[in-house]
């Protein structure tokens, strides 16, 4: 009877231990491919790709914007001198008593 416990003790301990053999080969596995994943810096080129995009993006609707400002200055200065003009003949008429 103590032989028959003495082989399944064996038996057992041989199992706890294979069992501690493979947990740390899958440790070891789970490590390097971890190690791996962290070192791989693809995604950098793809984070630098959608920045540049972003950036012609914010930097083509801020060239928008400035050239329909511009134009709308250009607008508002012609309507502006137009008005000057307009006010100086008025003026120029009240001083001189004609119509101009």
């Amino acid at each position: 009877m103590s032989s028959l416990l003495e082989t399944i003790e064996s038996e057992a301990i041989k199992i706890v231990e294979d069992a501690k053999k493979k947990a740390e080969e899958i440790l070891e596995e789970a490590r390097k491919k971890a190690k791996a994943i962290l070192e791989d810096k693809s995604y950098l080129a793809e984070l630098d790709s959608l920045k540049k995009k972003i950036e012609k993006d914010i930097e083509d609707e801020v060239n928008k914007i400035i050239r329909e400002a511009e134009a709308k200055a250009k607008k508002m200065k012609i309507y502006a001198e137009t008005k000057v003009r307009d006010v100086a003949r008025k003026i120029a008429s009240l001083v001189a008593g004609v119509e101009i």
